[in-house]
């Protein structure tokens, strides 16, 4: 490719990769395919995260209540055996009180107590009171006497119509705590008579406790209305639980408690015969709602762990199945964008959309490489056949300088040889500019250094004669210039050449011709061509040809020409253009203008 087309190339690919920069700058924004999705399943989700919370909530509601439940059914069940225990006393007493040597109070009352007494294994004593509350009969002899007047539950049993259970008491016959129940007495017209007592060792009461099948872990206690713990299975437990039992215990509801080693129980009561005596229930929370923080939990989990999942799930599924599928195909495009079109994407194990799209690529490439190989092709067409025209306009300008030459040798007037001379000089500089365009491989472009320098070498050869002291001395820039602008710069520099070995110098007479192109500011450039030679003041030089072709090459290149020049001190002329590197800087075709008078 020739050099000017490599340069707009890599000036179309510079300016592709800023857009494609741009457009992947817009592209990025917004969020990765992997977040919007991970976002909108989470908000699809939502709902049913809801519900399951809503749910869990329902679900330990109604799982706190059945724990109450049966916390308060497992009361009551372990106050079966007491309260059977208790009415067993209470059909005892009345038993005997039916006896009519007890009710009487015969000689043999106190016989009949003993053998009552010794069928009975969970009772200490039996007694018969009269209604002062003296003990007038006894199954133990040392009881007898005694009295229970004062004790409150003789002053319960005493307006009572029923039986009658005591709190913990210690006995004084017995000489360890004890509980009491007594039956009041009546005769024919209801009055009081006295009372049947029946008292209990707590020593059965713990035996009982601790006979029941109870769940693991729990405790069961029973407490008087004095706050006194009568029997346990765990008396660390009761003695911590039997303050809010005393206060809050109202049988049929739960309650909660620490014990000293700073565990929660919940426990519920349930009261014996008489409301004096109470049964209690107890087990700790963290074994009671075990189930029920199991479900709770795992209602409260499902919905995060179903997120998660769906998380990892979508993590998993978008870098096996798209994210890597886009970053490969990213890159195919991006050697794409760098032009290597023969690479195909390799798809077999994408899916198939992904396989659809690499196809859709791999044909996109393909007519890309043959619209490029067209390009290609008429490119060199396009060339050669330039190159051809700039060979053939040589080849014509070199005949037409031919016929001139020979034209020239038959004429005999010396200024018309001179004038034939000029036109041959200056179409000989037409057919160099087309020369160079012919042998470079870019046609559009030519080097105005090797231009002028070869015009110069040229005319210096052709016109010096008997100036052979003249020097000519060069200091241009590199510079590559359209054909547009060669020529009327090639004509400017011969006008100006040709008019110096004409007139600047006496024959044999030294001198120095120098050549400049330089840049100077606005973004322009400089072409001086001077010597040192004879100068002039003859104004009539203004509208002479020279002048005139000056100024119209200054005009055709939009530049602006000058022409200086003192008697013995040399001439100079010059044109200032744009600078074809800035390409920013542009002076427009038409505004040239010729300043001082010039033209031999």
């Amino acid at each position: 490719m020739p050099p000017a087309d490599a340069e707009k190339a890599q000036t179309s690919d510079r300016g592709a990769s800023e857009r494609g920069a741009a457009e992947r700058g817009t592209s990025e924004r917004g969020w990765p395919l992997r977040i919007s999705l991970l976002f909108w399943v989470t908000l699809a989700l939502l709902p049913i995260a809801a519900v399951s919370i809503l749910q869990g909530i329902d679900r330990a509601r109604a799982d706190v209540a059945e724990v109450h439940e049966r916390l308060i059914q497992s009361a009551a069940a372990a106050a079966k055996d007491e309260e059977s225990l208790l009415s067993s006393a209470e059909q005892i007493a009345r038993a005997l009180a039916n006896l009519s040597d007890v009710r009487n109070v015969t000689r043999q009352c106190d016989q009949v107590l003993s053998d009552a007494l010794i069928g009975v294994k969970y009772f200490a004593n039996l007694s018969r009171f009269d209604a002062k509350g003296t003990n007038v009969c006894s199954a133990l002899p040392r009881a007898k006497g005694g009295s229970a007047a004062g004790k409150s539950i003789f002053e319960r049993v005493r307006a009572s119509k029923g039986f009658v259970v005591s709190g913990q008491m210690v006995s004084t016959v017995l000489g360890q705590p004890v509980i009491a129940g007594m039956l009041p007495l009546h005769d024919a017209q209801g009055r009081f008579e006295g009372a049947m007592s029946v008292v209990l060792q707590l020593h059965w009461l713990d035996f009982m406790v601790r006979a029941h099948g109870l769940p693991k872990g729990a405790v069961v206690f029973i407490y008087d209305h004095d706050g006194n713990v009568l029997a346990s299975n765990d008396a660390t437990v009761a003695h911590a639980l039997i303050g809010t039992a005393r206060r809050d215990g109202e049988a049929g509801t739960v309650h909660s408690a620490y014990d000293a080693l700073g565990n929660n129980w919940s426990f519920a009561t349930s009261s014996l015969r008489g409301g004096v005596i109470s049964v209690a229930f107890a087990m700790r929370e963290s074994r009671l709602f075990s189930d029920t923080y199991l479900h709770v939990g795992a209602d409260f989990l499902m919905p995060i762990l179903m997120i998660g999942l769906a998380w990892a799930g979508i993590w998993f599924a978008t870098e096996r199945q798209v994210t890597q599928w886009i970053a490969y195909l990213r890159r195919i495009s991006a050697a794409y964008r760098s032009g290597h079109y023969t690479i195909r994407p390799q798809l077999e194990d994408a899916p198939r959309e992904f396989r659809s799209l690499g196809d859709d690529m791999s044909d996109m490439a393909a007519s890309i490489q043959d619209r490029d190989r067209k390009l290609r092709d008429a490119l060199t067409q396009k060339s050669l056949l330039i190159r051809e025209i700039h060979h053939r306009v040589k080849n014509n300008l070199q005949i037409v300088m031919s016929l001139l030459s020979l034209q020239a040798g038959q004429l005999k007037d010396p200024a018309a040889r001179d004038a034939l001379m000029q036109a041959q000089i200056r179409i000989n500089a037409l057919a160099l500019v087309h020369r160079i365009l012919h042998e470079i491989e870019d046609q559009t472009t030519i080097d105005l250094k090797r231009l002028l320098h070869e015009l110069a070498h040229q005319i210096t050869e052709g016109m010096r004669g008997e100036n052979v002291g003249v020097r000519v001395e060069e200091d241009m820039v590199e510079r590559d210039v359209s054909g547009e602008v060669a020529v009327p710069l090639a004509l400017f520099a011969v006008e100006a050449l040709t008019n110096i070995f004409k007139y600047a110098y006496r024959p044999g007479q030294k001198g120095l011709v120098r050549i400049e192109l330089v840049p100077v500011d606005g973004g322009k450039l400089r072409l001086a061509i001077s010597d040192d030679g004879l100068g002039f003041v003859d104004q009539a030089q203004k509208t002479g040809i020279g002048t005139r072709l000056i100024k119209t090459f200054g005009a055709q290149i939009g530049g602006v020409s000058a022409l200086h020049s003192e008697p013995g001190k040399g001439t100079m002329v010059e044109v200032v253009f744009r600078d074809p590197a800035c390409a920013d800087d542009q002076v427009p075709a038409g505004t040239a203008e010729t300043t001082d008078p010039a033209a031999r």
